[in-house]
């Protein structure tokens, strides 16, 4: 079975990058052919995070490890759970220990919501084709 860190700890130093006034937030990523420059730098910048990319890479194992059959399904899941609860955990404390400003904040929440809406609009329409 493979073994799937429970918990990544968000560095302070990492959280305490504040934008100045004037300054846009570029993308680190280089442009899409079809949408043009990323309409969420922010969150383009957060993925690059050396925590966030651990993360990431540690639910790739999780779930290749479901669909390899290499463990038990109940122990992945659980492992897969644990993994985003404890990020979660911690975006949810440096969020209320002000290592983001009022403004990062109001911004990442912008950024998350353009992004997810065209898929709720989906699971809206299939919802209601469903009932």
């Amino acid at each position: 079975m493979t073994e799937i860190k429970p918990s990544i700890s968000v560095a302070s130093s990492e959280w305490n990058e504040v934008e100045k006034p004037g300054n846009e937030i570029t993308s680190p990523k280089i442009p899409c052919s079809s949408h043009g420059p990323s309409q969420c730098p922010r969150i383009d910048t957060e993925l690059q995070k050396q925590q966030t990319t651990e993360l990431i890479d540690a639910l790739i194992q999780g779930l290749s490890g479901l669909k390899d059959s290499r463990s038990c399904t109940r122990c992945t899941v659980e492992d897969v759970s644990t993994l985003l609860t404890g990020h979660i955990r911690d975006i949810r404390t440096a969020k209320q220990n002000g290592e983001w400003t009022k403004t990062e904040r109001k911004a990442l929440k912008a950024e998350t919501k353009a992004l997810f809406k065209p898929m709720k609009k989906d699971l809206k329409k299939l919802w209601k084709e469903r009932n």
